[in-house]
């Protein structure tokens, strides 16, 4: 009888016979990788039995690191105490240590026997009557090699958690023993034969191949499973859309992040007193809470002024207040992508020009399925004479067939700065109807005192709520893992229809 084993076998087996014929994977003078695949080899092979424990351990936390290298609470305030000469006030020791430290030390202290408290007229004072602190010899244990629980005394491992000094963690330990077969191999009672992998040009020159095997070649054997990089599925389905709109004539268009309300909310005639403009709507910067340079835009904040307080001459009554410039320049995180568009507006498009705009904009929800702090916005502009509402629908409608939606509906609807605004709804085969967008033709008093020559040039214009479709594409239903960074479920993601 003879045994064909690999280099690394028969030097795992003649360690593990050098121990006796038992031994933990980590005891071994071997690579741990390499020796784990050579344990289950031999395995196999009938001639080691593997053996696998979990157990767990005590170690550090971070706080505990902190503390051995700065000291424990009690053992600042003893070092406090010694410079006081064993006796100090409580209202004297706040300065010796951080108030939550020091709320330690006391209750520690006094537990363990270290000080006692003594009340007077003049106050509470601490009293230095012992300096040992256990929890150090303890801890420096536990640093220099994690402890099995197993030998912790419960009531210290206990107090040591209540605290936040130690964590348990679970290890799994491997032990490896030689079979009757695998100490027969390695005494040399069977014949063993050594393996090799390949033919190569020394074990012909020399010889040696007539004293090897060549290990069989398993033709049924799968190929390791790799996993080659590709884009986040969320992000490749925003590239798409992005794709269609440039493919149907739009120009991207880009706006900050820390946006001015001025052109998040004024030039979109939204009144300064709208509860969106709250800050339980919308995310307003604390520092600088102000700062928005709008001086080379002097004449358009006038005309927006004006068009606020009484209409100037777009026709409109305006919200009859006094207009703001302080609250104008008001910084928030952008909470809408119609600011992209406005930007783009003011600067003077040609007429005709289509423009659009996906980015991630901020407002304060409740994180649930359907909602999220920050999401991402698609906003569309189309700026053209002799515009209406067919043409938008014409244009949504053509959106949404690229998207691969075959069925489009629409219904009145209010959005305060288009008027006539509709919803557009697509079928979708299990889910319905669903809303995908909200549109409608920009307000006189947005675009005339942008300088277009309303009512003959008009503006389209569309919000998406771009997660909702991506959350129907990729089969969701939380759009929080839209931006899922678990690897099982982006190595199987794709898009769909």
């Amino acid at each position: 009888m003879e045994i064909s084993l690999s280099k690394g076998e028969i030097e795992l087996l003649i360690e593990l016979h050098s121990r006796g014929g038992r031994a933990r994977l980590d005891d071994l003078g071997v690579d741990k990788s390499r020796a784990a695949a050579w344990a289950n080899l031999l395995r196999e092979k009938g001639l080691v039995d593997v053996r696998e424990t979990k157990r767990r351990y005590v170690i550090l936390s971070d706080r505990a690191r902190r503390h051995l290298k700065e000291g424990l609470p009690e053992e600042k305030l003893i070092r406090a105490l010694n410079r006081m000469g064993g006796r100090a006030k409580l209202s004297d020791l706040r300065g010796s240590l951080p108030e939550e430290e020091l709320n330690v030390a006391l209750g520690e202290g006094r537990r363990k026997g270290i000080i006692r408290l003594e009340r007077s007229d003049e106050g509470t004072y601490a009293i230095l009557i012992g300096k040992e602190v256990p929890e150090r010899a303890i801890l420096e244990r536990i640093s220099s090699s994690p402890v099995p629980e197993s030998e912790m005394d419960p009531s210290i491992l206990r107090d040591l958690k209540r605290r936040g000094l130690v964590e348990l963690v679970e290890r799994t330990e491997v032990e490896l023993e030689l079979t009757d077969l695998g100490r027969k191999a390695a005494e040399g009672s069977i014949k063993v034969v050594e393996e090799v992998g390949k033919l190569t040009r020394d074990l012909i020159l020399t010889g040696e191949w007539k004293r090897r095997r060549l290990k069989a070649y398993d033709v049924s054997a799968s190929p390791p499973v790799t996993y080659p990089g590709k884009p986040h599925p969320y992000v490749q389905f925003l590239e798409e859309v992005r794709e269609i709109l440039i493919g149907m004539g739009f120009a991207e268009v880009k706006s900050p992040i820390v946006e001015a309300e001025f052109w998040n909310f004024d030039v979109l005639f939204q009144a300064q007193d709208h509860p969106a403009r709250e800050v339980h709507d919308s995310y307003q910067v604390a520092y600088p809470s102000r700062g928005a340079d709008l001086s080379r835009h002097s004449d358009l904040v006038e005309r927006v002024r004006q068009t606020h307080e009484h209409g100037w001459k777009t026709g409109s009554r305006g919200w009859g207040y006094e207009w703001s410039f302080d609250i104008a320049r008001r910084l928030i995180l952008r909470s809408q992508t119609t600011a992209a568009s406005a930007r783009s507006l003011a600067s003077g498009l040609k007429v005709p020009s289509k423009i659009f705009a996906i980015d991630k904009v901020f407002r304060p929800e409740t994180p649930d399925r359907t909602h999220a702090i920050e999401f991402h916005q698609c906003e569309g502009v189309v700026l053209a004479e002799n515009m209406n509402v067919r043409h938008l629908m014409g244009f949504l409608a053509e959106f949404a067939k690229q998207l691969g939606f075959r069925e489009v509906r629409f219904k009145p609807a209010y959005f305060p700065f288009t008027e006539p605004s509709v919803e557009a709804y697509v079928k979708h085969e299990s889910l319905g109807w669903i809303e995908i967008a909200g549109s409608g033709l920009f307000r006189p008093e947005m675009l005339i005192p942008m300088g277009y020559d309303y009512p003959k040039v008009q503006a389209l214009a569309w919000g998406i709520g771009i997660g909702r479709l991506a959350m129907i594409r990729l089969g969701l239903d939380d759009i929080r893992e839209l931006h899922s960074q678990n690897l099982e479920y982006l190595r199987r993601a794709k898009l769909v229809w």
